[in-house]
C-alpha cells in the first residue's frame, strides 16, 4: 500500500487555547461555519498531520511518546483519521507536502478572542442620515493594508476564527478582495456589513470565489422616497434590491438589515411582507439610537421601539412566523463584549465590541499591541467584572433568565458602563406580550 499522508484542510481552524480557564481545544470549519467535537487526543494527532508526515510515521510518533503498541495506536488514529476525513476536516495525499505547517494554532492570552470586527475604511458612496462612523469620506489616517493583515495576523494569534468587515462600505477599499483572501487563509469566517449598491453581476461572479460567508446587506423601505431619502443617494433601493437577488440567485448569504427610525416606523410592515415574499427569513430590525447622524430628528425612543416591535412580532406570527426566530431567540445569549469579541476602526481604534461607539475606544493599535492592550487595559478588566446580575435594573427584571443585556447599547443612552439597555427592554417586552415568554 503506498504511504499515505493526511494534511488539515485550508479552511478548517484548529487551536490548543491556553487561558485562566484552562486549556480548550477548538476545531472550526471556517466556509460551512460549524465547530468539530475535539478532544487532546485528536488535537494532538492533528499537530502531526503537517502533509510531511505518512500516517506510519504519524503511527510511529505517537506510539513513541504513549509507549503503546504500534498497532493499537495505528488502530485508534486510522479511526480517528477517517472520522476527519468524513467530516471534511482532513484530506489524504498520496505525497508528501514540499513544506512543513503548523496545523494546531497555539492561543496563550488571557482572554481569548473568537469574533473581530474590522472597518477597513471609513470612505462610503452614500450619506444615510444615521451612520454612528459619519462616514464619507476616508479618515487621514487609515490602516494600510499591510497594517491590516498584519492585525488579520495578531488577532489569529489571539483565537478568533470570525472576522467581519465593515466601514464605511468595505467594497470601496481598493484591496478589499485581497483582505478578504487573507482572512480566509488565516483561516476565519467572513462577514461583510454592506449597502448593496456596488454589486453587479461581475462583482457577484468574484464574491462567490471569495468564500465569503455572508453579507449584511442595509434595506430599510421598499419605498424609494424613504429609503433614497434616508440613505442619502437616489436610486439606492433599487441597487441595493438587485443586489440581493444577485446573491440569492448565486447561493450567497445574505441577511437584510433593517434600521427602524421615524422615516420608515410606518412601513416596516411592507418591509417584513418583502422578506416573506423572497423567502428571507434571516434578517433584523435595529433601532436608530441617539448616536452619530442619528441624534437629528430621526431616532426612536425605547418606548417607539416597544410598539413597532409589538406590531411586527403580531404581524409575523399571523403572517410569517419563522421570522420570528431571527429578531428573538427565547434561549438567553452570553454577550461577547470585551471577553470574546473586538472590534477596530479605520484608523486602528479598538472597542470593546462591535456595538460601541468611538467614545468607547480604549486605545489604538498603532501605539501599544492588541495583544497588551487586550489583556491589560482597566476599561476592558472593568467591563469583564461586571455581571448582569449586578445591575440595579436588571436583577429585579422579569426578564432577566432570557436577557444578556447590551452595555454598548446602554452605554450609547446613558453614558455610563452598565447592562441595561432599554431598547433590548423594549424587545423583550414586546416579544413577552404578543408571543410569551414568561
Amino acid at each position: 500500500m503506498s504511504p499515505a499522508y493526511p494534511v488539515l484542510k485550508n479552511d478548517i481552524y484548529c487551536a490548543k487555547i491556553h487561558s485562566d480557564s484552562g486549556l480548550q481545544v477548538r476545531i472550526r470549519d471556517t466556509t460551512a461555519g460549524k465547530d468539530f467535537k475535539a478532544n487532546p487526543t485528536t488535537i494532538q494527532l492533528l499537530e502531526l498531520c503537517t502533509g510531511t508526515k505518512s500516517v506510519d510515521e504519524i503511527v510511529n510518533v505517537l506510539s513513541e511518546q504513549s509507549g503503546e503498541s504500534s498497532e493499537d495506536v495505528y488502530e485508534s488514529v486510522n479511526t480517528i483519521l477517517n472520522n476527519l476525513q468524513e467530516k471534511g476536516a482532513i484530506t489524504i495525499k498520496s505525497a508528501p507536502s514540499t513544506g512543513d505547517t503548523l496545523p494546531v494554532k497555539d492561543v496563550k492570552v488571557k482572554y481569548p478572542i473568537e469574533s473581530a470586527h474590522i472597518d477597513v475604511t471609513n470612505k462610503c458612496n452614500l450619506s444615510c442620515l444615521h451612520c454612528v462612523n459619519d462616514s464619507g469620506e476616508c479618515y487621514p489616517d487609515e490602516l494600510t493594508t499591510d497594517e491590516i493583515f498584519s492585525l488579520i495576523d495578531t488577532l489569529s494569534r489571539m483565537g478568533a476564527h470570525i472576522m467581519t468587515l465593515s466601514g464605511g462600505e468595505p467594497l470601496m477599499h481598493p484591496d478589499f478582495f485581497e483582505i478578504v483572501k487573507y482572512a480566509r487563509k488565516a483561516p476565519m469566517t467572513v462577514y461583510v456589513f454592506t449597502n448593496g449598491t456596488l454589486i453587479t453581476e461581475d462583482t457577484v461572479k468574484t464574491l462567490k470565489k471569495a468564500g465569503i460567508a455572508k453579507f449584511f446587506v442595509s434595506i430599510d423601505s421598499i419605498t424609494e422616497d424613504i429609503h433614497d431619502t434616508f440613505r442619502g443617494h437616489k436610486g439606492a433601493l433599487k441597487k441595493t434590491l438587485a443586489s440581493i437577488q444577485l446573491m440569492k440567485e448565486a447561493h450567497i448569504q445574505v441577511k437584510p438589515c433593517v434600521s427602524v427610525n421615524q422615516m420608515n416606523k410606518n412601513d416596516i410592515t411592507h418591509v417584513l411582507q418583502y422578506f416573506k415574499e423572497q423567502h428571507i427569513t434571516d434578517f433584523q430590525l435595529t433601532p436608530v439610537r441617539f448616536s452619530g447622524r442619528g441624534i437629528h430628528n430621526i431616532s426612536i425612543s425605547p418606548e417607539e421601539y416597544y410598539t413597532i416591535l409589538v406590531e411586527q412580532f403580531t404581524y409575523l406570527q399571523k403572517e410569517f412566523p419563522e421570522g420570528i426566530v431571527t429578531l428573538y431567540r427565547r434561549e438567553k445569549e452570553k454577550c461577547g463584549i470585551a471577553s470574546d469579541s473586538i472590534a477596530i476602526k479605520a484608523d486602528g481604534t479598538v472597542l470593546p465590541c462591535s456595538g460601541c461607539i468611538r467614545d468607547m475606544g480604549v486605545g489604538n493599535i498603532r501605539q501599544v499591541t492588541l495583544e497588551k492592550l487586550w489583556d491589560t487595559d482597566t476599561t476592558l478588566e472593568l467591563i469583564r467584572k461586571m455581571r448582569v446580575e449586578d445591575d440595579r435594573e436588571c436583577n429585579q427584571c422579569q426578564y432577566h433568565p432570557y436577557c444578556g443585556g447590551c452595555m454598548a447599547g446602554a452605554f450609547i443612552l446613558e453614558r455610563e458602563f452598565r447592562w441595561c439597555d432599554l431598547y433590548v427592554c423594549a424587545l423583550l417586552r414586546a416579544y413577552n406580550d404578543v408571543v410569551g415568554l414568561v
